[in-house]
């Protein structure tokens, strides 16, 4: 996957800044400056976007919730955010020239406010009032103008969506970065048409999370490893098989423990498990439950696989509980059987 930034947003002087010193073309440089160019808003929608992203790889640019875990959440900090976002004063009938987005940060930020404001002058094409208006899930490139008393306030410098440009129409990134389980040879004896009851899936209350990490271990053909407190994953692979192709890749594994949906409450203080498993490099970020898993983590994952992906290639699968009965299921680990 090749990610590039459409940008339906643009704060043209502050872009030009960044980007000034990668060799810009002629065209890109001078739609940036304002000059009349030939297609400049194409060229501002579907050009600009690589050399921003290739800024913010080498600027190491973190994501909104890393800030927040870190306690750097700070005046002038800039950062990039993953997410969904209303959009307010998109209509035809306002004719003020500011507009306004915001967001609550999902668990486990709940008090956490985002507020983005900018005017229409920045509006690169007229895609952009229906892309940007209600409620929509965006990539944004800011940096923060205030942080106080649970609110963000921040300026940004592109809005748009992160798409795959490695297939003939690109689609969002997201899409390509998702995996499923029986894309994995080790997982692919997984049964899709067979689901345990309501009643039956209690059965997972009685599974260990060593139970779990045995089956998968032996599947990849290695040792299960102690576990220890400070451990970044529960399980290292290089021998991940997707595709045909071998792969790395960090599991994240909880048990029957907490026996109740997964929420970033549950992966330590702040979702910092998450943050700790996207510490390793790997090509596959595996996260497995043994009840389902709330949007709210699956949207932090994402937004870490997100942030990766723009430095390095990497896919995010989900293993919940019910695919983890699938999989014990598959090789004679049911309680049933």
């Amino acid at each position: 996957m090749t990610p590039n930034l459409m940008a339906y947003y643009l704060s043209r002087n502050r872009v030009l800044s960044l980007i000034k010193n990668q060799g810009l073309p002629s065209d890109i440089h001078q739609s940036l400056s304002g000059l009349p160019v030939s297609m400049a808003s194409a060229i501002l929608s579907n050009d600009v976007g690589a050399y921003v992203l290739k800024a913010i790889s080498v600027g190491e640019i973190k994501t909104l919730q890393e800030l927040l875990m870190e306690g750097k959440a700070q005046k002038g900090q800039l950062f990039i955010y993953t997410g969904r976002l209303t959009g307010k004063g998109f209509g035809a009938n306002n004719k003020a020239p500011g507009l306004e987005m915001y967001t609550t940060l999902t668990s486990p930020f709940e008090n956490v406010k985002l507020s983005l404001a900018f005017s229409k002058s920045g509006l690169v094409n007229d895609t952009a009032y229906t892309r940007l208006s209600g409620v929509k899930s965006l990539f944004v490139f800011a940096y923060i103008a205030e942080a106080e008393d649970g609110v963000i306030s921040a300026i940004p410098i592109v809005i748009g969506d992160l798409v795959d440009s490695d297939i003939s129409i690109p689609s969002l990134l997201s899409f390509g970065i998702s995996l499923l389980p029986e894309e994995v040879e080790q997982f692919s004896a997984i049964d899709r048409t067979w689901a345990p009851s309501k009643a039956k899936f209690e059965l997972m209350r009685t599974i260990s999370e060593k139970c779990v990490k045995d089956l998968i271990c032996a599947l990849l053909q290695q040792e299960p490893e102690h576990d220890w407190g400070g451990e970044e994953s529960d399980i290292f692979t290089s021998g991940l098989l997707v595709g045909g192709k071998r792969m790395t890749g960090a599991f994240l594994l909880k048990g029957p423990a907490k026996f109740h949906p997964m929420k970033p409450a549950d992966l330590g203080k702040n979702g910092d498990q998450i943050y700790r498993l996207f510490n390793i490099p790997a090509d596959v970020y595996v996260i497995q439950h043994c009840h389902s898993i709330e949007p709210s983590v699956r949207a932090m994952a994402e937004a870490f696989a997100i942030r990766r992906n723009l430095t390095a290639p990497c896919r995010l699968l989900f293993l919940d509980g019910r695919d983890t009965a699938r999989l014990l299921k598959a090789h004679g680990l049911w309680p049933e059987q």
